[in-house]
């Protein structure tokens, strides 16, 4: 057999040392520790078996008692849970939308000015929105392209050669008023 003097009784051996906790990395710790009755006080009676003092006690072996647990109280965990967080690589993901819905550019606006002007007898008005159609027409194809200056240029010309177009057959019509109430008065009086 073993030999007497090498063999440690067993009430003089250290229990082992229990784990660290880990040092705190983010995301949920464990709660550490047991639950601890209250000190004095009343308490209310639990439901259930509660032993009584009397009767039966083992012996004693030299170990450390074991943990009681109380009735309704949380059962305590003798392995220590690591919760370990790792944090993942973040990833730039650059989405690019290509918006190819083309805009106007006064496209409607010159077409309607210039079947105004043709109709209504102001034809020089035509030399304004005739182009203006064209710079329009150019300002969607710059668009199409992705030519964002030349789009802004040829939108903002169209535009100008409307107004013109409005201006000059607004001009038009006044001077038409003018030259008809003038022919009137002049006619009437003779």
């Amino acid at each position: 057999m073993d030999d007497p003097a090498k063999q440690v009784p067993p009430a003089y051996i250290p229990a082992p040392d229990p784990a660290p906790a880990p040092a705190y990395q983010g995301g949920y710790v464990p709660p550490q520790g047991g639950y601890v009755p209250p000190q004095g006080g009343y308490m209310p009676p639990q439901g259930g078996y509660v032993p009584s003092q009397g009767g039966y006690m083992p012996p004693q072996t030299g170990y450390a008692p074991a943990p009681q647990q109380y009735p309704g109280a949380p059962q305590q965990q003798s392995s220590t849970n690591v919760v370990v967080v790792q944090q993942q690589p973040t990833t730039a993901v650059n989405t690019t939308y290509v918006h190819h819905t083309s805009g106007d550019h006064y496209f409607t606006l010159s077409i309607v000015l210039s079947f105004i002007c043709f109709f209504c007898g102001s034809w020089w008005a035509l030399l304004c929105t005739i182009p203006a159609i064209f710079f329009s027409l150019n300002a969607k194809a710059a668009e199409e392209r992705g030519d964002v200056a030349a789009t802004q240029s040829n939108t903002n010309i169209s535009l100008g050669l409307n107004i013109a177009g409005i201006v000059s057959y607004a001009v038009c019509w006044v001077i038409i008023v003018i030259a008809v109430v003038i022919d009137v008065v002049v006619v009437g009086d003779v």
